[in-house]
């Protein structure tokens, strides 16, 4: 093979370490991000965070200063106009590292926060920050509460954590009997371990301790009021106790024939059944991961849905004044500084403003999105799902003139709160579907049409998706069978057939 030389020229994209860094700090959801901030602080000791006070304190220093000078001027007002919003594009190159990182970024970002929260802080968003009491501490509460032996408590509690977060008995009574046995030294019969269960079935809430649904539901039916139907309670038992995967299947004719009864005993032991709520963990906080805090929140100000970032999630940082004024003076720098300690500072002097401008880009560009979102989404916040205009990532990166990857990764991890309650941005985004009079209907806004229609349709003869897809064209919405079928899954309900009821 014969070796040559050639030329040729290229074109290609390379991305800066700033870009790489704004990209990365962009795409980060909240709480990963505060574990990236932490990293960086605990490695970099010319970064500082800036608490709240101190912010509070500057903002008053500065508006005293200004009065003292004869210029009045308001304290939240932005001193440097090369940060405004409409003028800057974080994310569309690498720019001049050289600027007053501690003046631009205290001025700049504390006017955006403090701006924001004149809508206030006691925002809606506060009680999902709220601890609530878990299903294991409210059961535990009322053994605590008894007159029960040490060792009996320690039973019960040994049983109480054999339960599932839905209060299921995941245990056999053997395994907990022998747990005990290894743990207190001491023999401990089994009967002891039966006993205490059906001391945890009788606690608050009803049904503790069930092995399954049927078990639960059986519970359940036990504590009926007196004035209850008893034929309708006895043929209620014996559905839950031996018919309810037909149930399940709602298998109703074939039910009707295995117990013999008519459609009037059917309809009143399966209304007995469908009233119970066997779900009894779901009013209890199983897990803290599952409380969200909002990037943004979205009210209505004089007429017309606003998006605010949330200052309680902002994480403010500067610059140590100590370390950088090292670096600003020949005379101390020769003093106390010899060569590797002034690379040292350098060093990290750079990648802290670095880091800061990452971050002040995370917060402009996520503003950005979210204020296009709310502006194309007006009608979501005033009439809800059905009033979501379709809208893709395209439309988003054409109206602020970034790239689509940039409004994906401003988007995904990020929520949003308003009164209609917490959103992930990806959620506004939907396909278009055609309308009979050439516009556009969003995929989300015809999901939520099609769950009204099955919560008012005629449980005795339920709607087909033909029939579905006939009404949502007499409303003036083309959509097809089989995409009104994919849309009815996807939103976890049943076909017509399974959704019949005599109730």
């Amino acid at each position: 093979m014969k070796q040559s030389l050639n030329l040729k020229l290229s074109q290609q994209l390379t991305l800066t370490p700033q870009l790489k860094q704004s990209l990365k700090l962009l795409q980060l959801p909240s709480l990963d991000l505060e574990i990236e901030i932490q990293q960086i602080l605990d490695s970099n000791p010319l970064l500082e965070r800036i608490e709240q006070d101190t912010i509070q304190v500057e903002q008053i220093q500065e508006h005293e200063k200004m009065q003292d000078n004869g210029v009045p001027q308001p304290v939240a007002e932005a001193a440097d106009p090369s940060f405004e919003l409409e003028q800057t594009d974080h994310l569309a190159a690498e720019q001049d590292l050289s600027a007053n990182w501690q003046e631009s970024f205290e001025t700049h970002r504390v006017s955006t926060i403090a701006a924001s929260t004149t809508i206030g802080r006691d925002t809606e968003y506060t009680q999902f920050a709220v601890k609530q009491e878990t299903l294991f501490e409210h059961l535990d509460w009322q053994i605590q509460m008894t007159s029960l032996s040490q060792q009996d408590k320690l039973i019960a509690q040994a049983i109480l954590h054999s339960l599932d977060d839905d209060g299921y008995l995941v245990n056999e009574l053997s395994d907990i009997t022998k747990a005990l046995t290894d743990e207190v030294e001491s023999e401990i019969e089994e009967d002891e371990v039966a006993a205490m269960l059906s001391l945890v079935k009788s606690l608050e809430p009803l049904g503790v301790g069930a092995r399954d649904l049927n078990e639960r539901l059986g519970m359940l039916l036990d504590a009926s009021s007196s004035d209850t139907n008893q034929h309708h309670l006895k043929v209620a038992k014996s559905i839950v106790k031996q018919h309810l995967d037909l149930v399940g299947t709602h298998n109703l004719a074939k039910l009707k024939k295995e117990l013999d009864i008519s459609d009037t005993t059917l309809s009143g032991a399966l209304g007995l059944i469908t009233q119970l709520n066997p779900r009894i963990g779901s009013q209890f906080d199983s897990d803290a991961e599952n409380y969200i805090t909002p990037d943004v929140y979205v009210k209505k100000i004089e007429g017309k849905w606003i998006a605010k970032l949330n200052p309680e999630n902002q994480t403010k940082l500067r610059v140590n004044k100590t370390y950088s004024d090292l670096l600003n003076s020949d005379e101390t720098s020769a003093t106390l500084l010899d060569k590797e300690g002034s690379d040292y500072i350098q060093h990290n002097l750079l990648e802290a403003k670095m880091f800061i401008k990452g971050l002040m880009s995370r917060y402009d560009t996520l503003l950005l999105v979210t204020e296009a979102i709310v502006e194309r989404q007006q009608g979501f916040f005033e009439e809800g799902e059905q009033g979501m205009q379709p809208m893709v990532l395209q439309d988003i990166a054409e109206t602020l003139e970034m790239h689509e990857s940039t409004i994906s990764r401003a988007t995904s991890g990020k929520y949003l709160l308003c009164p209609r309650g917490v959103f992930e941005l990806k959620f506004f985004f939907s396909s278009a579907l055609s309308n009979t009079d050439g516009a556009a209907s969003s995929s989300t806004a015809i999901r939520s049409l099609i769950k009204s229609m099955v919560e008012a349709e005629n449980k005795a003869k339920p709607l087909s998706d033909s029939k579905i897809a006939k009404e949502l064209e007499q409303q003036g919405h083309i959509v097809a069978r089989r995409t009104v079928a994919k849309y009815r899954e996807s939103m976890h309900i049943a076909p017509s057939s399974q959704r019949k009821s005599l109730v």
